[in-house]
């Protein structure tokens, strides 16, 4: 196989069908339509012989030949990245970059090592650093690790990915709450409160769904919305008829102002783990990338509560 520039298109494509578990998933990351995914496919299989996947009725499921072709191209792109990085350092020698990703809200937190870390990082007289920190998804954190355009990612990751590493950093506090003006804000008696809430329409982040509320069944149907970040779900929340979990570093600001109210607050309460993620393979690691996650880990080297 001689490899050509419409070649890595193909392989960029795959990988992202890989990553997602799909043709339909697919197209989001990729912004073209499954149809599209399914010739470029098409065209990858014919340019190196083999069948990579088997799509139908039953699901998408890589050939035992494609979960190996997968992971020679995540090498490949190992590798790609390795000549792009050392032609940069040849290029500005003296200049290190690190590309952050992180969750949304996290700015709020005064409980995030981030805030310290960076500023050490900046504090240092003679630091010749790029950074970029782009707020992000889990997935798509995970997604830009493992593509190589990040170099490390914090966020709550509810599943590990292979060639992922994940250090528990603490845990964020998530409290329960509904708009000050929604029927349940007013509501005095606590057994009252409580046999209403699980029928309560819900909002939910995309990454946990039904895990925020461990309290309902797997076949509840009041979780009717679904969000990709905080704030979206802050949105919902106080202009609409939804109850849901917030960070409470990030929602007291409403609570205290009474555009929030807080639903049993002793009762219905849940931690989230935030994590630090790196590839597994530190080779490449720079010297700024690898004193900066000391930093975080120096911080908080053992998983704790956020503050009330």
């Amino acid at each position: 196989m001689n490899l050509s520039d419409i070649d890595l298109k193909l392989l960029r494509v795959f990988h992202a069908v890989v990553e997602t578990g799909g043709f339909t998933s697919a197209q989001t990351v990729l912004n073209v339509s499954p149809s599209t995914i399914s010739s470029h496919m098409s065209q990858l299989e014919a340019r190196i012989g083999f069948v990579l996947c088997e799509r139908g009725r039953s699901g998408f499921r890589l050939t035992t030949k494609g979960e190996a072709f997968h992971q020679h191209v995540l090498a490949f792109f190992g590798a790609v990245y390795a000549l792009e990085a050392s032609a940069e350092g040849l290029r500005r020698s003296t200049v290190e970059n690190m590309r952050i990703g992180i969750i949304d809200n996290l700015v709020t937190d005064k409980n995030c090592p981030l805030h310290k870390a960076l500023g050490e990082l900046f504090s240092q007289p003679d630091s010749a650093i790029e950074l970029s920190i782009q707020v992000l998804s889990p997935q798509d954190i995970e997604r830009e690790l493992l593509e190589q355009n990040l170099d490390m990612g914090i966020g709550i990751f509810y599943h590990s990915t292979p060639n992922l590493h994940y250090r528990p950093l603490y845990q964020e506090r998530d409290v329960l709450v509904c708009a000050g003006s929604h029927a349940l804000a007013n509501l005095k008696d606590p057994r009252e409160l409580a046999r209403e809430i699980p029928s309560a329409p819900k909002v939910v982040r995309n990454f946990m769904q039904k895990q925020e509320f461990p309290f309902i069944e797997d076949d509840d149907n009041s979780v009717i919305a679904a969000v990709t970040n905080v704030e979206s779900a802050a949105f919902m929340i106080l202009n609409g008829p939804f109850i849901g979990f917030l960070p409470y570093h990030y929602a007291q600001r409403w609570i205290a102002s009474g555009d929030l109210a807080g639903l049993l607050p002793e009762k219905f309460i849940r931690y989230s783990q935030v994590s630090l993620v790196t590839r597994r393979d530190e080779s490449h690691r720079s010297s700024v990338l690898t004193n900066f996650i000391r930093c975080l880990e120096k911080e908080h080297g053992s998983p704790r509560h956020v503050a009330r």
